[in-house]
């Protein structure tokens, strides 16, 4: 048995440090969850909070019940679960029984089931799961409502809630022998229809990840960490929830949408609970600048904060400022947001500051015509300059090369493709050789051990890492992933435009997040006219966009380019080009644009109408404008298909007209929101 004061790192895999947790720590709370973002949940026989003694015996049992379905080990289970204590539960259990855990993201809601499944399927021929566990709503839709085309797949896939999982009580665990070496979980990229990863995290992975993470974070036992980030991502899942309780802390777990609909709620949480820790993608710290008020400051004492890790998708340093400037006053002190850089192929994290903010004032136009580094004042005129945000060097026992065209190995303040290897590099791709080769195993010349490529260019001055773009094509919105292919594909279906002439790209000024933006080539036979296209065409194909990107992805495309034939640039082999595109379409003016749209969602709505319309049609007009759908007053407003964040604008908006708070929950619709308007 270890000391009390116990070292993780003493341990060969996280279900050790689980086990010994319980032993050494049974009555200390492990899970704190706030089932509406800011309270406890109660009731139903459910508690608010879970010891390690509880969430030992849960996995156990789950691990039991895993066991006696004849799940073999190595076997894959997908769970689909919202941010929950049966989640832990249930992907502690997987790990207790060396059975690999697949978390994946839920359905928007009932009503964009079946477009869900159809995102899912890839990811369930990739994996070929022996049992499937969701929520009670998916697994009814499962059993009893699958469309005639889904019932073969699914019919051979068993599928049970948590809920009857955590309720089969009558089975002994057999623990299994579990090596340093074994694959613990499976971490699959998010949602590509095309070619989707399950990266294979091994125990020793991710052992050496959280024990740099531990020491980077400065996590130490007791102290708690609040997780709002979705569990089935590397962000909230490793670094949020197992590295809490890999150090002897705990979690404080809400859901992403009690932040989203209230970002004061997570920094509520951080002051309540005394919380040290965090992990955010930057559009949280833009959120909360704009959603929290001064008067809500005043209930914030954030001066037990140590760090938050700022990732998963760039960081801008001009943000992250106002966020230190606005919440010192709260006690904030300045190096706790931290900058940070992971990708889940390397578990979570492979740098970040120690000490807070910090930023590299360098030649913009140097850096993006020579590929280097020219160092300029801070005050150096705006448009000559761009502000790099210092992520920090690498972990212990790691090694990031900047790779030049030939393989070698960059000198400091030059450009090239960001390499890491070191022990949290994961072991490759689930059955993808293939990938795993021109991923996990990159040679640098000079270097014996293989390098895993990142995707993503940067440079290192004075040995510290600067984030300079991205090589791959994926697109990070406000922390997750999109891939173009998922939203070019889902955009062929509409007839007005050319197929294989679409193309979904991240646009966005400096200092300002990413948006997603599509630009597609409309058929020559509707612009032989183009006034009539323009009057009488240009709108409808415009609304079909903004509906089937939102219905599949729950994301509004903020900007849409209306495009000639022939204008979206292509190799020899028909392969669009997307640095060549993205930097065309970055300007205002350019051969083959009809028109440029964006959505109006974040326009001023201070103008007045001489003629006021009743209350009903006053709301849909607000909504028509704001979230750029047709609404249907009886559905759940988040089960619309829109961005969640753009319908936290919509009920901003209207909450500021009607003065007046409103209650939205998961089946809250318009119609429930008009009957709640209190007119003077």
């Amino acid at each position: 048995m270890q000391p009390n004061n116990m070292e993780p790192n003493n341990f060969k895999h996280i279900v050790e440090v689980a086990r010994q947790r319980a032993v050494e720590h049974p009555d200390r709370e492990c899970v704190i969850f706030l089932e509406d973002g800011e309270n406890l949940a109660v009731g139903s026989g459910t508690s608010g909070s879970m010891t390690y003694q509880e969430n030992d015996q849960a996995a156990c049992q789950v691990a039991a019940a895993l066991q006696k379905r004849g799940i073999k080990q190595g076997e894959r289970v997908l769970i689909i679960l919202p941010n929950s204590m049966e989640f832990v539960n249930i992907f502690y259990g997987c790990l207790y029984a060396r059975i690999l855990a697949v978390p994946l993201s839920e359905p928007a809601g009932p009503q964009n089931m079946e477009a869900y499944l159809e995102m899912f399927l890839p990811t369930l021929k990739v994996s070929k799961p022996s049992l499937l566990i969701a929520t009670t709503t998916m697994v009814d839709f499962l059993r009893n409502q699958l469309p005639p085309e889904l019932q073969k797949i699914f019919a051979e896939l068993a599928i049970s809630s948590a809920e009857e999982i955590l309720a089969e009580t009558d089975q002994e665990y057999s623990p299994p022998e579990i090596n340093a070496g074994d694959t613990a979980y499976l971490q699959f990229t998010s949602g590509s229809t095309g070619t989707p990863k399950g990266i294979m995290i091994g125990h020793n992975n991710l052992m050496a990840n959280l024990e740099e993470a531990r020491k980077f974070m400065q996590l130490e036992e007791k102290n708690g960490t609040v997780v709002w980030l979705p569990l089935f991502h590397d962000f909230g899942l490793a670094a949020g929830m197992m590295g809490a309780l890999y150090s002897g802390g705990f979690v404080v777990l809400m859901t992403p949408a009690h932040f989203i609909r209230k970002p004061l709620r997570w920094l509520a949480a951080m002051s309540k609970f005394k919380c040290a820790h965090s992990y955010v993608p930057p559009f949280a710290l833009d959120l909360c600048l704009k959603k929290i008020s001064d008067e809500d400051l005043n209930q914030l004492d954030l001066s037990c904060m140590v760090s938050v890790t700022d990732g998963s998708e760039p960081v801008h340093y001009l943000p992250t400022k106002k966020f230190n400037e606005r919440f010192a006053a709260c006690g904030l002190k300045p190096d706790v947001i931290r900058p940070g850089f992971g990708m889940a192929e390397i578990v979570i994290m492979f740098s970040g500051s120690k000490t807070g903010l910090h930023g590299l004032c360098v030649d913009r136009h140097v850096l993006e015509t020579e590929g280097r580094v020219k160092i300029l004042d801070d005050d150096a005129a705006e448009a000559d300059k761009k502000m790099l945000v210092n992520l920090g060097s690498q972990m212990d026992g790691h090694e990031i090369v900047i790779k030049g065209a030939e393989n070698q190995a960059l000198p400091e303040g030059e450009i090239g493709e960001l390499m890491v290897s070191g022990p949290s590099v994961a072991q490759g791709y689930y059955e993808n050789k293939q990938a795993t080769e021109e991923i996990f195993l990159q040679k640098i010349k000079g270097k014996e051990q293989p390098f895993l490529a990142t995707g993503d260019t940067a440079l290192l001055w004075k040995g510290e890492l600067y984030f300079a773009g991205r090589i791959k094509d994926i697109i990070i919105i406000r922390g997750r992933n999109y891939y173009p292919h998922d939203i070019e594909l889902v955009l062929s279906r509409v007839e007005e435009l050319r197929p294989g002439c679409l193309m979904a790209y991240a646009s966005g000024a400096e200092n300002e997040s990413e948006h997603l933006a599509v630009a597609v080539e409309v058929r020559a036979d509707l612009i032989k006219d183009m006034d009539v296209f323009r009057k009488y065409v240009l709108a409808a194909i415009d609304q079909q966009i903004i509906e089937i990107v939102g219905k599949h992805f729950q994301i509004t495309p903020s900007e849409r380019l209306y495009l000639e034939p022939g204008t979206i640039a292509k190799t020899s082999s028909g392969k669009i080009k997307h640095l060549r595109n993205r930097q065309t379409f970055a300007e205002e003016h350019f051969d083959g644009l009809i028109e440029r749209i964006f959505s109006s969602q974040d326009e001023d709505d201070s103008g007045t109408e001489e003629i006021k319309p009743s209350l009903k049609n006053e709301i849909v007009a607000l909504f028509k404008k704001v979230v750029s759908l047709e609404p249907d007053l009886n559905q759940p407003i988040l089960d619309c298909g829109a961005d969640s964040v753009v319908i936290v604008e919509f009920i901003d908006q209207i909450e500021t007209k009607y003065a007046q708070s409103f209650e939205v929950e998961d089946d809250t619709s318009l119609q429930d929101i008009i009957g709640q308007i209190k007119l003077s």
